[in-house]
């Protein structure tokens, strides 16, 4: 994965969404509302080293970017800038274009360059509020693109959330998900952050945050993959139409309260993640 590039774009704070070979994020600088960037996955420096299936899905998240675009800010056209100079992963700037100043929390914002090409070195002042209220609107929208794609099954849910730690993944969590996709069509996975561990246990993870979030990313049973950056359970309930949250059953009565269903699953006997640290000698407490 192209961490180097993916940290210059504020990931996983700027994350919108991510696909299975691309992460799809906001830009941090606007150079018209609405641009974002697309970084491939994959740790190829050269476009014609992506694989056919990072090709073939590219082809459907532009459909999915020019389709948000069009129906959010009635967008003109989409530029699509390619450079891998200063940051080399494969990766695309995608710059909105208007004819016309286009409206935002009641803010009018400028193609100051229309119809001449874009410049990235142009910014536009959006206010740190304003600028999260758009990220938070483009990760509905491109989450309700993705319903539109889900098939008309007779499972109980369309959409299900799951999340954790994921530190040394164990049969526990596969059974979790697969159980949890079965009940569903489309599942999206929290993974927390190195941050988020730190504060709520004390103490780093034993795998990197980059590393659990690539094998969760190769899950077949995961559909959607994003960094759980605090507790907040309803802000993803609302950001990602979640229509239910699965989780261990140690959690009943504990689990912050949430719009949508609960889900309980028994844990796996004797696996556990910190029953494998115990194993392996690396607890917090171990001497080794």
């Amino acid at each position: 994965m192209p961490h180097s590039t993916l940290r210059t774009f504020d990931y996983p704070a700027s994350l919108i969404k991510s696909y299975q070979h691309w992460h799809l994020l906001l830009r941090p600088d606007q150079p018209t509302l609405g641009s974002m960037v697309l970084v491939c996955k994959e740790s190829v420096h050269h476009y014609s080293k992506i694989s056919t299936a990072a090709a073939e899905e590219q082809k459907q998240i532009i459909s999915d970017v020019e389709s948000v675009l069009k129906y959010r800010f009635d967008c003109n056209k989409v530029n699509y800038l390619m450079l891998m100079m200063v940051d080399p992963a494969v990766h695309f700037h995608i710059v909105p274009r208007y004819e016309f100043p286009v409206e935002f929390c009641d803010q009018e914002y400028l193609d100051s360059n229309w119809p001449k090409p874009p410049s990235l070195s142009n910014e536009l002042k959006l206010p740190n509020i304003y600028r999260e209220e758009l990220l938070k609107t483009l990760k509905s929208d491109f989450s309700n693109v993705a319903e539109v794609t889900i098939a008309d099954t007779k499972k109980p849910y369309r959409k299900m959330y799951t999340s954790g730690c994921f530190d040394i993944f164990h049969q526990g969590h596969l059974n979790i998900l697969k159980k949890t996709k079965e009940l569903c069509d489309y599942l999206i996975v929290g993974v927390s952050t190195d941050e988020l561990i730190i504060k709520s246990k004390g103490r780093p993870p034993i795998i990197p945050f980059d590393e659990r979030i690539s094998i969760l990313e190769a899950n077949r049973f995961v559909d959607e993959v994003i960094p759980q950056v605090d507790k907040n359970k309803q802000d993803i309930v609302d950001q990602y139409n979640i229509d239910a949250i699965s989780v261990g059953s140690d959690w009943k009565g504990k689990y912050p309260a949430v719009t949508c269903e609960m889900v309980y699953f028994d844990y796996t006997p004797n696996v556990s993640s910190t029953v494998l640290k115990q194993k392996l000698n690396i607890t917090p407490n171990s001497k080794a």
